[in-house]
């Protein structure tokens, strides 16, 4: 009788934390639906979902057309504002919703979010050892405050985590190829996608990855053509070029937790040549800093290959993922979504260390990650219009993150 009992209850306690979760969930839909109209004047969401109407309504090929796309956007949002600046692939992904009237094709688009974040902590949880389940991964997810803005804007930054987490799954697991195909099907932020995709090239050698990837972005860019003609490898990058003379642009550096925002807090003027050598000279700095991290893992792997390797591995994954984000261009809050996986990675490689106070550099690296997760600083950040301070603690956590990788080796 006892051992039925502690068998059956870990089942008990699972789904008790599902049913837990589901009522969440449930008030969250209540919630949301009753406030998404007034909350939609102001979100991302309408300028996806006009882009995807135009490409439905057999007008791919004037995708970018600026005045096109805000008669699109008085007519089916009721107002203008920012206009659609992803590549054109991604509207494949909106027309899934964009056939329902906007408040609703929202209200989808919210929750298939909240299932991106269920799978991808569900494959966290598998991938690797963790003291708790994905329900308690979820949870955690919808407490972090960039990925709260990416939910009520109607963003895609919850789906390139998503795609990150199974790149990294794969990758872990010596599946180069998988990991390749998953990080290309992340383009539509080639901002982001470009830099983590180069430092595995180069750290990680050029095979199954490098194919996989370059698989993804020939068939993206094929199905782009499809949409919007093959005119549109002229037309994107010239919009691209023109995007920040067009009104409500919405490109704000002091909005950008990276080294331009760190630039334009700091130093001023973000767009000044010596703002620019500044910036291009940080990069390149962060660049070997991210490289001679990966050279340590190979390092010590083969020194003994069957010592710590995964936890190596996630260590230098992590301080990619970070170096990704302080090197893009382009950096919105709702994009530190992606910043939920190298403080996961990181904390639960502080966590398995021995004896791991006895190091400060882990106790000032466990401080940063509170620093980042908890929202104080985001919500403090936001109201004072000054979102680029959150990268001070992002490159503070960049700069240690590679100080666990060599504990790892000793422990």
């Amino acid at each position: 009788m006892l051992r039925g009992d502690t068998t059956r209850k870990p089942a008990i306690i699972s789904r008790a934390k599902t049913l837990f979760l589901f009522i969440f969930v449930a008030c969250l839909a209540a919630f949301v639906s009753a406030r998404s109209w007034g909350w939609l004047q102001g979100t991302d969401f309408p300028h996806f979902y006009c882009a995807a109407r135009m490409v439905a309504q057999g007008h791919g090929h004037q995708l970018y057309d600026a005045a096109l796309q805000r008669q699109y956007q008085a007519r089916y949002a009721g107002r203008v504002g920012p206009l659609y600046n992803h590549p054109p692939f991604e509207t494949a992904l909106y027309l899934a919703v964009s056939w329902l009237p906007l408040r609703y094709a929202y209200l989808l688009w919210f929750f298939a979010n909240i299932a991106f974040l269920a799978a991808g902590a569900n494959r966290l949880a598998t991938a690797i050892p963790l003291r708790d389940d994905w329900h308690t991964l979820l949870a955690a997810s919808l407490t972090f405050v960039p990925v709260l803005l990416c939910l009520l804007q109607g963003q895609d930054s919850v789906l390139l985590l998503l795609l990150v987490i199974f790149a990294f799954a794969a990758l872990r697991q010596e599946r180069g190829f998988a990991s390749g195909c998953w990080l290309g099907l992340g383009l539509f932020k080639f901002q982001l996608v470009l830099p983590l995709a180069l430092v595995l090239l180069l750290s990680r050698g050029r095979g199954a990855f490098a194919k996989g990837f370059g698989l993804l972005a020939l068939a993206l860019a094929g199905l782009s053509a499809a949409i919007s003609g093959w005119q549109v490898f002229l037309d994107y990058p010239q919009f691209l070029l023109r995007y920040p003379e067009q009104p409500l642009a919405g490109i704000f550096p002091q909005a950008m937790a990276n080294f331009r925002g760190l630039i334009y807090l700091f130093l001023g003027r973000a767009a000044a040549a010596w703002a620019i050598a500044a910036a291009s000279i940080v990069c390149t700095a962060a660049l070997i800093k991210t490289l001679l991290v990966w050279r340590r893992v190979r390092l010590n792997v083969s020194r003994d290959p069957t010592s710590h390797a995964h936890d190596l591995f996630d260590v230098a994954f992590a301080n990619t993922v970070l170096f990704a984000l302080l090197v893009s261009y382009h950096l919105n809050p709702h994009d530190l979504s992606l910043l939920f996986l190298p403080i996961l990675l990181l904390y639960t490689r502080l966590r398995q260390t021995p004896r791991w106070g006895t190091r400060p550099v882990n106790w000032i690296t466990f401080g940063v990650l509170l620093i980042l997760f908890l929202p104080p600083l985001h919500l403090w950040a936001l109201r004072m219009g000054a979102y680029s301070a959150v990268g001070i603690p992002l490159l503070a956590l960049f700069l240690m993150a590679g100080a666990p990788t060599v504990s790892a080796g000793k422990a």
